[in-house]
């Protein structure tokens, strides 16, 4: 027997890419409903936390539902919140941390500037795509929980326009496999006891502008922080690694030092050192250790 739904007094807007769970969770919000009762509304009781973004518990009745008590129709709920779209698909397996990171981008605050502007009040939770993560409006960061101010980096903001561009002329999931790769290798570098990595000076720059993490180790920047003051050469190494020229180049690592404006020798060092004994490497990685004898 089909329950027939009635509009919810207050039905706000999704925000494109919002989580469904944060979306929900704001819905119950502005019609002062607990949210398990609200997930009883729409199919099997539950408590979502607002960076949920699963749909395997849901039946198909539960998406003409929540159309019915928003008031939208279906496609702009999926067109706002595409995981809506997969109910009833088989669940996929996900072999590696970096596949899931690419079918399911990190779920972070959207820019609560925005927000503002929009009177949009509450935590909003977003699938952040990683070349998404600057807000150009406000010149903010958004791949952290810490949003912060990119006025006084704006080797942040430039490297967020290519990176913007790399992927707009590139294949998915190529690009965001290769940024995550580059991001990686970089964390590992800036971590790396053993060595002094050729961009030291401005990483440690960008660190100081970003002023005291209240709660953090001061000698130990979380990687959050670490993947912002590295993001302007991740961006240059996801430029070469999406490259179908120049990703099993032999000269890849001496581009890569042109585009870094540092002698090839000082980057060829570095990333002999990245590779410890026995660690399997890819053809990039192949490429880049080996090349230059």
């Amino acid at each position: 027997m089909t329950i027939r739904m009635r509009v919810l007094p207050l039905t706000p807007p999704p925000v494109q890419g919002e989580t469904i769970g944060s979306y929900l969770n704001r819905l119950a919000d502005a019609n002062h409903l607990t949210i398990g009762h609200l997930s009883s509304l729409i199919g099997p009781s539950r408590q979502h936390r607002r960076d949920d973004n699963r749909v395997g518990y849901w039946t198909p009745e539960s998406l003409p539902r929540l159309a019915s008590l928003t008031g939208r129709n279906r496609s702009a709920l999926v067109h706002a919140m595409p995981p809506l779209g997969t109910i009833g698909d088989p669940i996929r397996r996900l072999p590696l941390p970096a596949t899931e990171e690419v079918i399911e981008p990190r779920r972070r605050p959207a820019c609560r500037l925005c927000m503002a502007r929009r009177h949009i009040r509450g935590l909003v939770v977003r699938s952040t795509p990683h070349h998404e993560g600057v807000c150009h409006r406000h010149h903010r960061w958004l791949l952290g929980d810490e949003q912060h101010s990119l006025t006084r980096l704006p080797e942040v903001l430039r490297a967020n326009r290519r990176h913007q561009r790399i992927v707009r002329r590139g294949a998915h999931p190529t690009t965001a496999l290769a940024y995550i790769d580059a991001r990686d290798r970089l964390i590992r570098w800036f971590t790396s006891e053993g060595t002094s990595p050729p961009f030291r000076e401005r990483w440690i720059r960008r660190l100081d502008v970003l002023g005291e993490d209240q709660f953090g180790d001061p000698h130990r920047p979380s990687e959050a922080r670490i993947e912002l003051v590295a993001y302007p050469e991740a961006v240059v190494l996801t430029g070469l690694f999406a490259s179908p020229h120049w990703r099993d180049h032999p000269r890849l690592p001496t581009e890569a030092a042109h585009r870094f404006g540092i002698a090839p020798r000082r980057l060829l060092l570095q990333l002999r050192s990245d590779r410890g004994p026995g660690q399997p490497h890819h053809s990039v990685e192949s490429v880049l250790v080996n090349s230059h004898g």
